[in-house]
């Protein structure tokens, strides 16, 4: 769903033969919004990542193994992501360039540094490669600080308790993103407001983990939530998952976008810290279930619906594909005008992208993934003294 409003407001953005978002008038109130699926991938990767560390902290464990850990995360993402940029950048020839506009990189120095998930740190270089992929570069870094405040944590918790030790982690994330949303807002102001996708140093602060690190703070703070539930030490409110909750919850977050213009999304704009808290709380819908107590909720039931939940299998591919083929489609005048144009030119790209991004799930995405599960295998085995 994260990646699927990403795919959709590029479209609108990007997709018109005059590059100009099509205007839907004020049936198109929350068109703009779409974009923080980015936000709702920080908090999924906030609580998933940090899940297992907590668990630790909590029962009083050693801690994942971390460089399985940190094996893993590059399995994960940087195999798909190397091949789809390599594709993109030199056989599409779709991707943004050095200076602006897109077409092909071949600048061997821009194409490693985005190969290396560091074109956002400097001026020259931000707006290079794949456009979405300044959040992969925040991710990357999200993924390399994880352990070390969890372990940090975990060295803390027979001083401090366990349950403050565990949002330790989570309140220097907080105050990190804050910091660094006041250091892009009055440090080093933009030329004009929330204007983040230029050449210059505010953009690389805008663009950094230091500006959206408090967007993982939620789903953390989550994630110790669940795990204290589960362990039967935490309860529920009575009726929080009632109708007239969930509808808050939602109002709560459509209030929230409608809250922000098209230039505070994904910016030094704290309502992207009022987005992240809100997300949480919608996924908490999701993830606060026992599958052992009652029906299955009708949320959980939307997210197990085979088709969606195939198109979430390939959603990294998805993530990675749309936005160079947007581009493309549009410079070879396969796009259409208008608001017909937009849903012909959703469709279209929507076809595409999904067949592509299947297509890297089985040839690249699936054997890196089947190397983690080796991993896995192999540590099992170790320890019972097998291998």
């Amino acid at each position: 769903m994260a990646a699927g409003s990403i795919l959709v407001f590029h479209v609108w953005r990007y997709s018109a033969p005059n590059r100009a978002s099509v205007d839907f008038g004020s049936a198109g109130w929350f068109l703009p919004d779409l974009s923080f699926g980015v936000v709702l991938f920080f908090t999924l990767s906030g609580f998933l990542l940090y899940t297992p560390f907590v668990a630790a902290i909590l029962r009083g464990g050693r801690g994942s193994d971390v460089r399985r850990y940190y094996r893993n995360r590059f399995l994960r993402i940087v195999p798909a992501y190397v091949v789809i940029l390599l594709v993109c950048a030199l056989v599409l020839r779709s991707v943004l360039l050095p200076g602006g506009g897109n077409g092909a990189l071949h600048d061997p120095w821009a194409l490693l540094l985005s190969a290396l998930f560091v074109q956002n740190y400097h001026p020259d270089t931000i707006l290079v490669g794949i456009g979405p992929a300044w959040s992969l570069n925040v991710e990357v870094v999200f993924y390399l600080v994880m352990p070390v405040l969890a372990f940090g944590a975990l060295a803390l918790a027979s001083r401090i308790g366990r349950r403050t030790a565990a949002l330790l982690p989570v309140v220097a994330l907080l105050g990190l993103g804050l910091a660094g949303k006041a250091i892009a807002a009055y440090a080093i102001p933009p030329t004009s407001p929330f204007n983040g996708y230029a050449y210059d140093w505010h953009s690389v602060v805008e663009r950094s983990f230091l500006c959206h690190a408090d967007l993982f703070a939620f789903g953390m703070a989550l994630a110790v939530f669940r795990t204290l539930w589960v362990d039967g030490r935490v309860r529920l409110p009575p009726g929080w998952r009632a109708p007239t909750a969930i509808a808050s919850g939602l109002t709560l977050l459509a209030v929230t976008g409608l809250a922000t213009n098209n230039g505070e999304h994904l910016s030094y704009s704290p309502w992207n810290t009022v987005v992240a808290f809100d997300l949480a709380l919608v996924l908490a819908l999701v993830v606060l279930v026992d599958p052992g107590r009652g029906p299955t909720p009708r949320a959980v039931r939307l997210l197990e619906w085979r088709p969606l939940f195939a198109v979430g299998v390939v959603s990294y591919s998805v993530f990675l594909w749309h936005e160079p083929l947007v581009r493309f489609l549009q410079a070879h005048g396969l796009t259409f005008a208008g608001r017909a144009g937009f849903l012909a030119n959703l469709a279209l790209t929507a076809a595409i992208t999904l067949l592509l991004s299947f297509v890297t799930y089985r040839m690249v995405e699936a054997p890196a993934l089947r190397l983690k599960s080796r991993t896995r295998a192999n540590a099992a085995g170790a320890e019972g003294g097998v291998a």
